[in-house]
């Protein structure tokens, strides 16, 4: 069948050659094109012979690009791509090509029938005409034109007025709504933190509450380890760093680094109480047997709780828990 249509191919050839190559033009888009512009090169003409006989369906082909007798990539240019159309009785060869230097470009003529079936009995040939790529640096040949005002309708500056003024206020307001969301979301943050606190003093106290209810059953180690562990507690939780794995003698230096030292009366005096605080029960839970416990006077140098004293601890514990929240 294929060599059927290349016999009838080439028959329709010989008949219609000279109508074929008599009315013929050539189109460059764009007309002036530079080193490295993408240009498209058109060849129209009108033939008697049928391109698509053996598709009717199609109005497009693609040209064989072995068998054309110049190399896609070369020294003067680039073909992106090479298709014949049909419109009606008239055809175009498009090659969409980069040109690569300045000067006269001349396409190699080529046998249109052998690119579009893959061989020829009867050469149809087509020849473009030598293209110009301008240089950029040619700038006589393209005059710089003086800058001219954009050209506006009557009353069309208002309206351009009245948009720039549109987006400063927009601009504005936006500017402002970003303000007043730092300020919402800092008061929020801070009220939510504030509202955390309240929750872990109100927590604490009614720990040590607890702890004074049960205090009469418990010995004074239980008693003071139970109280350390209520401070620890809270304190890792009002300032998010473990007081649980620190020594009494670590909380003041802390303490000044989460406030950069910039934190002094009461809020370090309360500091202050905790440490004194720790530093009696740490004696009552070690000492205990100790010569130190056993010097005198008793009410001083014993490891227990005098009388009274565990009210007063609880005591001061509430009062430092609630100056922290103030």
């Amino acid at each position: 069948m294929r060599r059927l249509l290349l016999l009838c191919g080439a028959l329709l050839a010989l008949a219609s050659a000279a109508v074929a190559q008599s009315d013929t033009s050539q189109i460059l888009i764009p007309k002036r094109i530079f080193v490295g512009d993408t240009a498209e090169l058109h060849f129209v003409f009108s033939s008697g012979l049928d391109f698509f006989a053996d598709d009717d369906n199609v109005s497009e082909k693609h040209l064989l690009a072995s068998t054309l007798p110049f190399k896609m990539e070369n020294d003067d240019f680039t073909l992106r791509n090479a298709v014949i159309r049909k419109t009606g009785a008239q055809y175009s060869v498009v090659l969409t090509f980069i040109p690569w230097k300045v000067g006269l470009i001349d396409i190699p003529p080529f046998d249109l029938y052998a690119a579009v079936f893959g061989a020829s009995a009867v050469p149809f040939m087509i020849d473009y005409a030598p293209i110009e790529v301008s240089s950029i640096m040619q700038g006589d040949d393209v005059p710089l034109k003086p800058f001219a005002s954009p050209l506006l309708f009557p009353g069309t500056i208002y309206f351009v007025y009245a948009q720039i003024a549109v987006l400063l206020a927009l601009l504005a307001f936006v500017v402002q709504m970003a303000i007043r969301w730092q300020k919402f979301s800092a008061k929020f943050r801070e009220r939510r933190m504030l509202r955390r606190n309240a929750r872990n003093a109100r927590k604490a106290i009614r720990r040590l509450k607890k702890l004074a209810r049960t205090s009469p059953k418990l010995s004074d180690v239980v008693f003071c380890s139970a109280i350390q562990k209520i401070f620890r507690d809270y304190l890792t939780e009002r300032f998010g760093v473990p007081f649980g794995a620190l020594t009494k003698n670590q909380f003041i230096p802390v303490f000044n680094t989460l406030t950069v030292s910039a934190v002094g009366g009461f809020a370090l005096d309360n500091f202050e109480a905790i440490v004194e605080i720790f530093t009696r029960t740490d004696y009552i839970r070690f000492a205990r047997g100790s010569l130190e416990a056993k010097r005198l006077p008793a009410e001083r140098f014993a490891a227990a709780f005098r009388d009274g004293e565990r009210e007063e601890l609880l005591a001061t514990s509430r009062a430092v828990i609630k100056l922290f929240e103030r």
